[in-house]
């Protein structure tokens, strides 16, 4: 136990590292702009729909809207107070995950020298992935899932009833829902190793997975998730599919190592002395965080359901090896090791205080396509835009309807693998092996190529295509046989690299 004077220190730590890594993320990425491009959409005519307009290639192909109440409440922030709601949108989303985190380590133990610095450690594990994207409401979510069913399991009231009414508003937010769903499996699978009675808990699964099929596409809402588990193309592209690695985010990497090596240290010393029939209860709690580890190792994007569901487990397991002396000493070693990713994510609040939304620093790739947009926007040029995947929804949220893209990021959702495929292909293979008649099967009337593309020095030998901008970032070209401006209006030199 510690002392009255100790605790009030330890709780003000948790509140102003939960603040600072609320606050902490300012980074637009390139799927924002097709979120608050959608989200409008819907507003305006009042309802979801299954037709896409802002692409010219989607003829025929049905639109999955799975994420469509999380765009709406994007752009309702993003209308009525501009970034400053998005940040505040976000902050409210984060801090409400937050928040259940904390009621999850605090009903593992009671401790403040417990609890505290394993969720001052998680939260800001957690805290990389609080953008401004649907994900947001899973962590949500998924925190608040983890905190009723600890409870639970913990023999505390428990609010079960609650679960099935939250999982109608997650699945009309985010395909995250299956996670809900596993997080009571978890539940049933520690219910079970203990030889206690699980009918709560089936009753609970059994009534949320039922209303998952209360949503605008029923049962396709299945039907997308699965193809979204199983296809494979998102974890050849994209680095948040890809695997937790110190080459695309050191940052997650190193915060789900130390996370793992505190779970299996922990987990040693509460087994190690305890008697047979408690050990395999303790040894039953670790396990129940090995799949969600292992599926954040081999995709990042799955860190914080990883560090939601290990941080009450590991409060937990450190309260029943606070008997040994040894651990003690260890445990002491580790509060100062959990607070310092919180000290840097404030360092870096402190540099950049602003409450600005970049769209720079790598937001939209290598480069940046906002002079290539302010040259279509200023000449007052319309059509049809073939663009790589990463910068169609920036084009969309910037030029539509006078500019129609070819792709952006709703692959799976929209677009079938082989487009997908064929854009990424297109944009990133060698200049020898791109197949430069990909634009021309579709109606095509300018290519936007990044200034780093392989692709860029066979477009600009060929005869069917000309020049009509360029500089560092990007080029554009039109069809040789286009009308363009005899004197073109050139943009800006430089360009508003953030969201205003």
């Amino acid at each position: 136990m510690i002392s009255t004077k100790t605790r009030a220190p330890l709780h003000a730590l948790a509140f102003v590292t939960a603040a600072v890594c609320l606050y902490s993320m300012r980074q637009a990425d390139p799927d924002l702009f097709g979120y608050l491009a959608s989200g409008r959409l819907f507003v305006e005519h009042g309802g979801v729909t299954t037709h896409d307009p802002f692409a010219y290639t989607t003829a025929g192909f049905q639109w999955v809207t799975f994420e469509y109440g999380a765009h709406v409440l994007l752009w309702l922030a993003y209308r009525f107070a501009g970034p400053i709601g998005l940040i505040a949108l976000k902050c409210l989303a984060g801090g409400v995950a937050l928040a259940f985190l904390a009621a999850a380590v605090t009903a593992a133990s009671r401790e403040p020298h417990v609890w505290v610095p394993v969720f001052v450690l998680c939260s800001s594990a957690v805290s990389r992935f609080f953008l401004f994207r649907p994900q947001l409401f899973t962590f949500a979510f998924f925190a608040l899932f983890v905190a009723v069913l600890f409870r639970y399991l913990a023999g505390r009231p428990a609010r079960l009833w609650v679960l099935p009414l939250v999982m109608i508003v997650w699945a009309n937010m985010h395909g995250g829902f299956v996670a809900g769903l596993g997080a009571i499996g978890l539940a049933i699978a520690i219910r079970t190793s203990q030889r206690l009675p699980a009918k709560p808990l089936w009753a609970a699964l059994g009534a949320c997975a039922a209303v998952t099929f209360v949503n605008p596409m029923g049962a396709r809402l299945w039907d997308y998730v699965l193809t979204e588990l199983t296809h494979g193309t998102n974890r050849r592209y994209t680095v948040e599919w890809g695997p937790a690695s110190l080459n695309t985010d050191a940052w997650s990497a190193i915060a789900l190592t130390v996370i793992a090596v505190t779970l299996l240290g922990v987990t040693w010393f509460a087994c190690r002395d305890a008697p047979r029939a408690e050990r395999a209860s303790r040894l039953a709690w670790a396990l129940t965080c090995v799949p969600l580890v292992v599926m954040a190792y081999v995709s990042v994007r799955h860190v914080p359901l990883a560090a939601i569901w290990a941080a009450p487990v590991i409060a937990r397991l450190a309260s029943d090896a606070l008997e040994s002396a040894a651990f003690r000493r260890v445990w002491f070693a580790f509060q100062g090791v959990a607070v310092v990713p919180a000290c840097l994510t404030a360092v870096l609040v402190f540099v950049s205080p602003q409450p600005v939304i970049s769209a720079d620093g790598g937001a939209l790739g290598s480069r940046h396509p906002c002079r290539a947009a302010a040259f279509l926007k200023v000449n007052h040029l319309s059509g049809n835009v073939f663009t790589p995947l990463w910068w169609g929804s920036y084009l969309t949220w910037e030029l539509y309807p006078a500019i129609r893209v070819s792709m952006d990021g709703r692959n799976i959702s929209l677009y079938p693998d082989r487009m997908v495929v064929e854009n990424f292909d297109f944009y990133l293979k060698n200049a020898s092996q791109a197949d430069v008649d990909v634009p021309l099967r579709y109606a095509t009337d300018y290519v936007l190529v990044p200034a780093d593309s392989p692709v860029l020095s066979r477009l600009e030998t060929d005869p069917r295509w000309r020049r009509a901008f360029s500089d560092a970032d990007a080029a554009l070209f039109a069809r040789s046989d286009a009308a363009l401006p005899a004197s073109p209006v050139l943009p800006p030199a430089s360009c508003a690299r953030v969201l205003e």
